[in-house]
């Protein structure tokens, strides 16, 4: 459970680099979706994300990319320490995207930015008492046993 905590806060600092990096890519180069997710796995920091990957992939199988977003980051969440709370956030982003013109999705893209970084703020500061708390009833847990077992 520590560890799951830990990991909380960089697994949503990485859809905040995500959606940062999708932000300026709409905001200079303008490209159609299939192309942004293209340009995105090319990104060295996103090549073994495989939330993206297989964003693209039914992206580029025909699905729609709000239904292609949620799928994948619904089977993304299975196994990894996103909560629910990042996961609304994320899936409500995928419903708002590509509905508006260019300064239109830089400010959508803004708004989640915000969002995640909002959160992010609180995880890191929950996180480090949360850590603790478990790290302690463990060790507690384990000599509360050893005592028993006497």
């Amino acid at each position: 459970m520590s560890a799951r905590v830990r990991k909380r806060a960089p697994e949503s600092e990485r859809f905040l680099r995500l959606l940062t990096v999708m932000r300026t890519q709409i905001a200079y180069a303008l490209l159609p979706t299939q192309a942004l997710l293209d340009k995105v796995c090319d990104e060295s920091e996103f090549r073994d994300f495989s939330f993206i990957h297989a964003v693209r992939g039914a992206f580029g199988s025909g699905m729609s990319f709000e239904d292609a977003w949620n799928k994948a980051l619904h089977e993304y969440a299975a196994s990894s320490a996103l909560g629910n709370r990042e996961i609304e956030l994320l899936s409500a982003f995928a419903g708002t995207f590509g509905s508006t013109d260019k300064n239109g999705q830089t400010a959508n893209c803004s708004y989640f930015i915000e969002q995640l970084q909002e959160f992010v703020k609180t995880q890191r500061e929950a996180s480090a008492k949360t850590a603790r708390l478990y790290n302690a009833l463990g060790v507690l847990t384990g000599l509360f046993l050893v005592i028993l077992l006497m």
